[in-house]
Formats: structure tokens, C-alpha cells, sequence
């Protein structure tokens, strides 16, 4: 899937998170969610709190998704955010391009809600 358009990906995680229950609602508060990374230029922090520490794997680093120009801590707004609405969040960056938002998501399910994550492919990583 990672190869996909934008839509075609949205529409995949979007058949997933409801297969466990997520409503409309629920994807329509990750898209404010969206909105706000995009408004406050957070998309490159960890904001499910997860980053690769340098090549030593990765770390729960909760402050390290601070943006400074406005301050913004986008892991504190994760947080504060239903669990449900969480857990759609990070469903979908599953299917993100970026590797970095798809391990810091598989991090964040199944260290948080208990979710175990297969990835398939080549360099998949599966813990």
C-alpha cells in the first residue's frame, strides 16, 4: 500500500479502523488532528511520543515533539485526545510513506493499546 495515492491509502486505513469499531465521528476528529500538525508545521515531530534514537532504535522521547514557532506540544495534544480517536491516528499512519510515522504508529499501538503489528515485506520490522 505504501506505494499508493494518498486516497486510495486514506480509504485503506479508513476500512481498517472501522473493522474495529471506529465511527465517522472518531475520523473526522483525526482529520482536525491533521489539521492541527499541519497548522502548528508538526508533522516531522514524534508525536505519538516514539523516535528513532539515532540508529539505536527506537525510544519513548514524549519531549522531543515540542514545536517551538508557536509553541506546541503536539504529543501532549495526542494525548489529550479520546483513545479512540489515538488509535484511528496512528491505524492510519500505518499506512503512511514515511517508515518513521509507520514504526513510531506500530510503536505507539502496541505499547499503548496492546496491538501487534505484522509487517510484510522486505526489511519489515516485527516485534
Amino acid at each position: 500500500m505504501f506505494d499508493k495515492d494518498a486516497e486510495s491509502k486514506t480509504d485503506e486505513a479508513n476500512t481498517v479502523t472501522k473493522s474495529f469499531g471506529i465511527s465517522d465521528d472518531t475520523l473526522a476528529e483525526v482529520e482536525d488532528f491533521k489539521a492541527q500538525l499541519t497548522k502548528h508545521n508538526a508533522w516531522d515531530r514524534p508525536f505519538m511520543g516514539y523516535v528513532n534514537e539515532d540508529g539505536y532504535g527506537y525510544a519513548y522521547v514524549p519531549d522531543a515533539a515540542v514545536a517551538y514557532d508557536p509553541y506546541w506540544d503536539s504529543h501532549k495534544a495526542f494525548l489529550e485526545l479520546p483513545e479512540d480517536v489515538q488509535a484511528a491516528f496512528a491505524i492510519r499512519l500505518l499506512f503512511a510513506h514515511r517508515p518513521v510515522d509507520r514504526y513510531g504508529a506500530s510503536m505507539f499501538l502496541h505499547y499503548q493499546r496492546g496491538f501487534n503489528v505484522k509487517f510484510e515485506g522486505v526489511g519489515a520490522n516485527n516485534y
